[in-house]
């Protein structure tokens, strides 16, 4: 077996990713950026902490983001939510794009509505890189630079920060929008309650999967039962609630194979199995091959 090279994730932030190149924003927690590469972003293990949306302008890209292939040219849209993973990066090197950056706090304090993207995270996780039409395209960087512009103003004024918030209001919803006829819809009226369990599950899952993978155990924090949550959760997300503790246990086992040097005995500690066998069993259904073969599947 070749042997492994590890490289440390790096945790990159708003700030980060300002000393790297020229953006304009609300400091740390909100910026765009109007010219920029990925490549500080994929060209070693990098975790993002922040919401990312980047348009390529020119040129293109190729890099993996939590272990999913994905390729950027002119007219792409990348959509990737906080603590992704990027890594293996190569680009033409004339990659060119313009981007939006936006911290978890001000995107959960200030984009009203944010319950209106639950409905396409399961697709989002899936396919994080859009292809739009000419029209499109046109369309989000008319709302792109009326954000710019009004962040760039020689006089911001008084109500600048309400006056911005508004307008990246405006270019979420549009995003929204692509979203929407890219997403097969239900036939069903989700309601806001429907939304609300399945924010606060979503954000239990995010700080236990680790430990809990029960329904049982979430259910029982929200006061809910285990048939109930699971049935809101894949009204709202087309995934059970299930699946979703799954999902995300797999992506972090994924994660510390590709990006560190533990033994799967370590990782199963780590993710609390009661031993190797059992998370080789957990990953083998999952995946349909063994940590170790995944492992040994890895660019050398």
């Amino acid at each position: 077996m070749t042997q492994q090279s590890y490289s440390p994730i790096r945790t990159l932030s708003i700030n980060d990713a300002l000393a790297t190149t020229s953006g304009i924003g609300l400091g740390k927690e909100f910026t765009v950026l109007d010219d920029i590469t990925l490549d500080d972003l994929v060209e070693a293990p990098a975790q993002v902490g922040f919401l990312l949306i980047a348009l390529c302008t020119e040129g293109q890209v190729d890099f993996t983001m939590n272990g999913r292939q994905c390729h950027m040219e002119p007219g792409d849209l990348l959509i990737s939510f906080g603590e992704q993973i990027f890594r293996e990066g190569s680009s033409d090197g004339n990659f060119h794009a313009k981007a939006v950056l936006m911290s978890r706090t001000f995107a959960q304090n200030c984009l009203v509505g944010m319950d209106k993207m639950w409905p396409y995270l399961l697709f989002l996780m899936e396919h994080p890189v859009l292809t739009m039409t000419e029209s499109e395209q046109l369309w989000l960087l008319e709302c792109y630079q009326l954000i710019r512009k009004r962040l760039n103003r020689p006089t911001p004024g008084r109500y600048m920060r309400e006056a911005t918030v508004s307008l990246v209001r405006a270019f979420y919803f549009e995003i929204c929008n692509l979203l929407d006829v890219r997403v097969p819809q239900s036939n069903s009226q989700t309601q806001s309650r429907a939304y609300a369990i399945f924010d606060q599950f979503i954000k239990l899952v995010s700080q236990h999967f680790k430990h809990e993978r029960s329904v049982e155990w979430y259910s029982s924090e929200m006061c809910l039962t285990p048939k109930h949550l699971s049935e809101v959760v894949k009204l709202v997300s087309g995934k059970t609630a299930g699946q979703w503790i799954n999902t995300l246990v797999i992506i972090e086992i994924k994660s510390l194979l590709m990006n560190t040097p533990l033994s799967i005995k370590e990782i199963a500690m780590e993710m609390n199995f009661p031993n190797q066998s059992f998370l080789g069993k957990y990953f083998k259904n999952t995946e349909g091959i063994s940590p170790s073969d995944f492992r040994k599947g890895m660019p050398g």
